[in-house]
C-alpha cells in the first residue's frame, strides 16, 4: 500500500525540460569553430617564430662551420666572423655582460641557438627593451638576440651573437600576415557554421516529420503511410514505432472482442437469474414471510443490478457501449449506508469502530459512483483487523480512512483488495474525470474521491 495514484490522468504527457538537439548542434559547432579558428592563429604565430628562428639558426650554422675550417688551418689567429648584426667571440667573458646576462648559460650546447625576446610595448603601445645591445645592431637596439655556440676542438668555442631589428616594411608584412590570418580563420569559421546549420536542417527535417507522424498514431486510428526520413536510422526507429503501435491495436481489438463477447454471454444468465428470483419471489411470496427473507430477496434483487450496472459501466469505460450511463442525483449518505450495511460482515468477529459522518449530494452515474465506493469501502473492512474506519462525507466528496490499532499479519498484495477492485476505481475515476487519491497512513491508509 505505497502508492499514490491521483485521477483523471492526462492523456499528453508533460514534457520534461530538455535542451534542444538544434541548439545543441549548433553551440557545439559554434564551438568547435572559435576553438580551431584561435588555434590557427595562435599556430600561425608560433610558425611565423619558428621560421625566423630556424633561419637564424641555419645562417648561423653555415657561418661557424665556415670559420671553424678556417680555424683549423690558421688555429687562434683566425679572427672570429664578424658581419651586419653579428659579432663573434672565442671566450664567453669577452660577450658583453647586459647580453649574457639574458641567456641560460647552462642550456648551451653545440649547434644550438638560445633566442631572447628584447622587444616589448607598454601601455601606450611604445617599444620597450629589456637590455641595450650597444652596437650590434647598426639600425638601433637589437629587437631579437641570439646566442649561437660551436665546438671547434675540445675545450675550444665560437660563440656568435646574432640581432635582429624589425623594419617598418617588416612590421608591415606582419601586421597584414596577421590581418589575413584573422580573415581566414573568420571566413572558416562562417563556413563551419553555414555548414553546421545545414547540416542540423537536414538532421532536424526528419526528425520533425518523424514526431509529426508518430504523434498522428494512436491505437484507434489505422496506421499512416511512414513518410521520407531520409536516414536508415530514423526509417528503423519509425519502423519499430510502427510496430508497436500495431501490437497495441492488436491487444485493444482483442480486449474490446472479448469484453463484446463477454457481455454478451453475461446477459442471458443474469437475465435467467434475475427471471428465477423474481419467480421464487412470487411463488412464496405469503403473509407470514419474515423480514429476513425478504431482505434477502432485497439484497439479490440488488446484487443482480449491480452486476448489471457494472458491465454496463465497463463496457462503457472500455469505449464498447455508446450508450453513456445515465447521470442521476445521488445522496452520497444514503448510498454510502447501503454499501456499509452491504459489507458490515466483513467486520464481524473484529474488534473494529465505525464512523461516518457528513452528508452531500452529487450528480453522476450510479452504477459508477457505486461501484467506486463499494471497493474503497471493502477495501478499508477487509484490511482493518482491530482498529477504526472513518467515513467522511462531504458535498462531491467521500474520504475514508482506515487505521489498524497493531501491525497485523496483513495481505498487502491481496488480489481482489488491491487489484482488479481499485484498478477499477482508477480507471472509472479517470473516464469521468473524478479526483482520485490514496495514500498511506501510520498502519493505514486514506482514500479520497471527488466528484
Amino acid at each position: 500500500m505505497a502508492l499514490r495514484s491521483v485521477c483523471p490522468m492526462t492523456e499528453d504527457k508533460q514534457t520534461r525540460s530538455l535542451p534542444s538537439l538544434r541548439r545543441y548542434l549548433l553551440i557545439w559547432f559554434a564551438g568547435c569553430a572559435i576553438v580551431m579558428v584561435f588555434a590557427y592563429t595562435q599556430l600561425l604565430e608560433y610558425y611565423l617564430e619558428l621560421g625566423i628562428e630556424i633561419r637564424t639558426q641555419s645562417s648561423l650554422e653555415r657561418t661557424a662551420e665556415e670559420y671553424a675550417e678556417r680555424y683549423a688551418e690558421t688555429g687562434p689567429q683566425a679572427e672570429p666572423p664578424t658581419g651586419p648584426s653579428l659579432s663573434g667571440y672565442l671566450d664567453l667573458s669577452d660577450i658583453p655582460a647586459q647580453i649574457l646576462s639574458v641567456f641560460r648559460l647552462e642550456d648551451l650546447q653545440h649547434g644550438e641557438a638560445l633566442r631572447f625576446t628584447n622587444l616589448d610595448f607598454n601601455e601606450n603601445d611604445e617599444k620597450e627593451f629589456s637590455v641595450d645591445t650597444g652596437d650590434l645592431c647598426l639600425e638601433g637596439t637589437c629587437e631579437l638576440i641570439f646566442l649561437y655556440s660551436y665546438e671547434l676542438n675540445p675545450g675550444e668555442w665560437l660563440y656568435l651573437v646574432h640581432g635582429i631589428v624589425g623594419s617598418e616594411e617588416i612590421y608591415e608584412e606582419l601586421e597584414f600576415t596577421d590581418q589575413f590570418a584573422y580573415a581566414i580563420g573568420g571566413l572558416f569559421a562562417g563556413s563551419l557554421l553555414l555548414v553546421a546549420i545545414l547540416l542540423v536542417r537536414n538532421i532536424d527535417a526528419p526528425l520533425r516529420k518523424l514526431n509529426d507522424w508518430s504523434a498522428a498514431q494512436s491505437a484507434d486510428n489505422p496506421s499512416f503511410e511512414l513518410p521520407n526520413l531520409r536516414f536508415q536510422e530514423l526509417d528503423a526507429l519509425a519502423n519499430r514505432i510502427q510496430f508497436a503501435f500495431e501490437r497495441m491495436r492488436e491487444g485493444v481489438n482483442k480486449e474490446k472482442l472479448f469484453l463484446r463477447h463477454a457481455s454478451h454471454e453475461l446477459r442471458t444468465p443474469i437475465a435467467i437469474l434475475s427471471s428465477n428470483v423474481e419467480l421464487i419471489d412470487r411463488l412464496t411470496d405469503r403473509p407470514e414471510r419474515t423480514e429476513a427473507e425478504q431482505a434477502a430477496f432485497v439484497r439479490q434483487y440488488r446484487a443482480l443490478d449491480d452486476v448489471q450496472l457494472l458491465m454496463e459501466t465497463l463496457l462503457w469505460v472500455n469505449r464498447q457501449s455508446d450508450n453513456v450511463p445515465r447521470s442521476e442525483h445521488i445522496d452520497l449518505r444514503s448510498e454510502t449506508n447501503d454499501i456499509v450495511e452491504n459489507f458490515r460482515y466483513l467486520l464481524d468477529e473484529r474488534d473494529v469502530s465505525l464512523t461516518v459522518t457528513g452528508s452531500g449530494e452529487v450528480t453522476a452515474p450510479a452504477a459508477a459512483v457505486r461501484i467506486v465506493l463499494s471497493n474503497l469501502v471493502r477495501n478499508a473492512f477487509q484490511y482493518t483487523v482491530d482498529g477504526e474506519v472513518r467515513i467522511a462525507i462531504s458535498d462531491q466528496a467521500v474520504s475514508i480512512e482506515n487505521f489498524n490499532s497493531a501491525d497485523d499479519d496483513l495481505q498487502p498484495d491481496d488480489e481482489y483488495g488491491f487489484g482488479f477492485g481499485l484498478e477499477l476505481v482508477a480507471l472509472i475515476c479517470q473516464r469521468f474525470g473524478w479526483r482520485y487519491t490514496s495514500s498511506e497512513a501510520l498502519r493505514g491508509r486514506m482514500t479520497t474521491v471527488q466528484f
